[in-house]
C-alpha cells in the first residue's frame, strides 16, 4: 500500500486548486458514516482482522500525516458522539447519513452496532438521517422480522444498508434473487425510500464477484419508486456504474471512499466524477465520506475547489463543473431522493449545541474532539 509521504505528494499534483472553505449557504448532506467498532475483541475470524486492518490501513495511508489518527485509537470502538462531533463542529456538514452495519459474520456487532445509530436519531434527529440494516444471509424468517422490528425502534429511518455477500463460509446473494425482491418490497411497505448496497471495494481478501453491479438492474426496474445507491461508486466496476445510473432514473452513485482520492489520487476521482457524470450528469451522484475513516472537511474542501482539466473536459466531452453541480453533488441530490427539506433543517440547526459550539470556536481542528475524548476517557480511569 502507497506511504503516506507518496499520498502527500500525488495529491499536490492534482486537477484541484487551492483549497477553501465552502460558501456558508452550501448545505452538504454527507450521506454515509460510520463509528466503527474496529477493536480486535469485535472480529469473529480472520476476516474480520483482516478487515479492520485495511480500513485502518487506507485511513493510515489515503489521508495526509495531520488528517490521521493513532493507529491504537483508530483501531478502537468509536462512540456516535465522537463522529458526530467530527462531522458538525470540525466540518461544514450539515446533515450525516448513519448505517446500521451488518457485517454479521465479520464482527460480534456487525462493525457499527444498531444502538450507534439509534442514540443519533434520538439525540440529534434534525441532524441525523438513519438507514437500518439486515443480513439478507440469515433468511426471510429472520430479516423480515429483524427489518421490520428496527423500522418501529426507528421510525425517521430512510433507507436500508446491504452487504453482498458472508463469510466463514463464503456465501453469497444477488440483488435479482426473487427472494431479496421480496425482501425490498417489504422495505417499500416499511416506507423506507432507498437501499444502499455495498459494492465495488472488496471487503478484504474475499472474492470480487458479489461487488460487481451487474445484479442491480432488474431490482431497480422492478421498483422504480426506490432508490438503489452504488455505494463506493467508481472504485471498480466503473463502467458499469456510469451506465446504470444514466439507464436507470432511481440508481444513485454513492461517493463514500470514492471521496478520499480527491486527497489520495486526485487525477483518478476527476476521471470517475467525469465518466458519472458523463452518463448520468451532476445529478445522479451523491456526496459520502465514511467519515470518521477520513475527515470530512479537508474532503469537502478540495471538492469546493476542483475543476477539470482540459484533458478530462476534451476525453469526456462535458462542461466544467459548476458551483450549482457541486451544490447538487453535496446536498441537494440525497435531500431530493429522500424528501429532506433542508430550509426546515436550516431553521432547526440555527441554536443547536453545534452551532453555538462553531458560532464560539469557528471550526475546531481535524480529529480534535476525537483526541478530547480519549485523552478524558484516560483522565477519568
Amino acid at each position: 500500500m502507497p506511504t503516506a509521504e507518496f499520498n502527500a505528494e500525488n495529491a499536490a499534483g492534482g486537477a484541484a486548486s487551492t483549497p477553501s472553505p465552502l460558501p456558508d449557504d452550501v448545505f452538504v448532506i454527507d450521506a454515509v458514516t460510520h463509528a466503527y467498532n474496529l477493536s480486535e475483541a469485535n472480529a469473529r475470524n480472520k476476516y474480520g482482522l483482516q478487515l479492520g486492518e485495511l480500513i485502518a490501513g487506507i485511513h493510515a495511508t489515503w489521508n495526509p500525516p495531520e488528517l490521521t489518527m493513532e493507529p491504537e485509537v483508530f483501531r478502537g470502538d468509536t462512540s456516535i458522539e465522537t463522529v458526530m462531533r467530527t462531522m458538525f463542529e470540525e466540518s461544514q456538514t450539515d446533515v450525516a447519513v448513519h448505517h446500521v452495519l451488518r457485517l454479521d459474520s465479520w464482527f460480534h456487532d456487525g462493525l457499527c452496532a444498531r444502538d450507534k445509530t439509534e442514540e443519533a436519531l434520538r439525540r440529534w434527529p434534525h441532524r441525523v438521517i438513519g438507514y437500518v440494516g439486515v443480513d439478507p444471509l440469515a433468511g426471510p424468517d429472520v430479516y423480515l422480522p429483524d427489518l421490520r422490528e428496527q423500522v418501529e425502534a426507528m421510525p425517521s429511518a430512510v433507507g436500508l444498508k446491504l452487504y453482498p455477500h458472508g463469510v466463514d463460509p463464503y456465501r453469497r446473494w444477488r440483488a435479482d434473487d426473487p427472494e431479496i425482491l421480496e425482501l425490498f418490497a417489504a422495505a417499500q411497505e416499511l416506507g423506507l425510500k432507498s437501499v444502499a448496497i455495498h459494492k465495488a471495494v472488496p471487503n478484504g481478501a474475499v472474492p470480487m464477484d458479489p461487488y460487481k453491479v451487474d445484479d442491480i438492474d432488474i431490482a431497480a426496474d422492478a421498483f422504480p419508486d426506490m432508490t438503489f445507491e452504488i455505494v463506493h461508486s467508481g472504485m471498480a466496476f466503473l463502467d458499469e456504474t456510469a451506465w446504470a445510473i444514466g439507464r436507470y432514473p432511481n440508481v444513485y452513485a454513492n461517493l463514500e471512499i470514492t471521496t478520499s482520492l480527491l486527497q489520495h489520487a486526485p487525477g483518478w476521482f476527476e476521471e470517475i466524477l467525469a465518466q458519472l457524470i458523463f452518463w448520468g450528469g451532476p445529478q445522479k451522484v451523491l456526496w459520502a465520506t465514511g467519515c470518521i475513516l477520513t475527515h470530512p472537511q479537508a474532503l469537502l474542501e478540495r471538492f469546493w475547489a476542483l475543476e477539470f482539466s482540459e484533458a478530462t473536459l476534451h476525453k469526456f466531452g462535458i462542461p466544467q463543473l459548476t458551483e450549482d453541480d457541486k451544490r447538487a453533488i453535496l446536498g441537494l441530490n440525497y435531500a431530493g431522493l429522500v424528501g429532506f427539506d433542508i430550509e426546515t433543517a436550516r431553521a432547526q440547526h440555527r441554536h443547536d449545541e453545534f452551532a453555538l459550539a462553531r458560532s464560539v470556536d469557528g471550526l475546531k481542528p481535524p480529529f480534535s474532539t476525537w483526541r478530547e475524548t480519549v485523552a478524558q476517557e484516560a483522565a477519568a480511569r
